[in-house]
């Protein structure tokens, strides 16, 4: 097992690896990041537009938090020339980044997204915009040590000019022959139950409703 604890540097150095990319789609603050004599545990996903015209933003993320802390991940998908994060699966349509989170073992939760730009107007300068959840979801989760957890795909769309949200799917196949890549020795993905219910409506298990628009802020 003990090779897990080395698995973290290696996800941030194929991050580093991988040509022009110079922004990884795993962010972990440090105090949640398992020191080489620790256990880990992982958390992996993917996140980015269902349609990268009708995107609901150039740098999107979704947020999670150790239970009764400040301290914080994130899976991030951002497209902005070379900061871009991997664009790891391209659809002709959409896109998405795969992030592998290495954490410490416990008790956390999911809680909130932001989807930000920052956008050059004449006169104005920069603007800069972010969006997140108005009323914030809670979707615990128990992260065990050795074991690695895939949370899903999370595909952001809009309905309105000022409404975004993301669309789950199950992409375990697919996502973990990339986190694979990403950390190489990552134990079996686990399927990681939420009740996603409970995130609507900024989270839909289902199909989306209504229609979406072009609606980058």
């Amino acid at each position: 097992m003990f090779q897990l604890f080395k698995l973290g540097a290696a996800v941030v150095l194929a991050a580093t690896l991988s040509g022009c990319i110079t922004e990884s789609a795993s962010w972990v603050s440090e105090p949640l990041q398992p020191k080489a004599s620790e256990p880990v545990s992982y958390l992996v996903g993917s996140i980015g537009p269902q349609s990268l015209k009708q995107s609901a933003a150039d740098n999107q993320r979704i947020f999670f938090r150790k239970r009764g802390s400040e301290y914080g991940a994130a899976g991030v998908w951002k497209m902005a020339g070379a900061y871009s994060t991997p664009q790891d699966v391209q659809d002709g349509v959409g896109a998405a980044s795969v992030f592998v989170l290495p954490l410490k073992p416990g008790d956390y939760e999911f809680y909130d997204f932001q989807f930000f730009s920052a956008r050059y107007q004449p006169g104005l300068g920069t603007v800069f915009t972010s969006r997140e959840a108005r009323e914030k979801f809670n979707l615990p989760m128990r992260l065990e040590p050795g074991k690695a957890y895939y949370i899903g795909e999370f595909r952001s769309f809009c309905l309105t000019a000022g409404f975004c949200a993301f669309r789950w799917s199950d992409q375990n196949a697919r996502d973990a022959l990339i986190a694979q890549r990403l950390a190489p020795g990552l134990p079996t993905l686990q399927p990681l139950k939420l009740d996603l219910n409970s995130a609507q409506p900024y989270i839909f298990t289902g199909p989306i409703p209504g229609i979406a628009v072009d609606a980058k802020p």
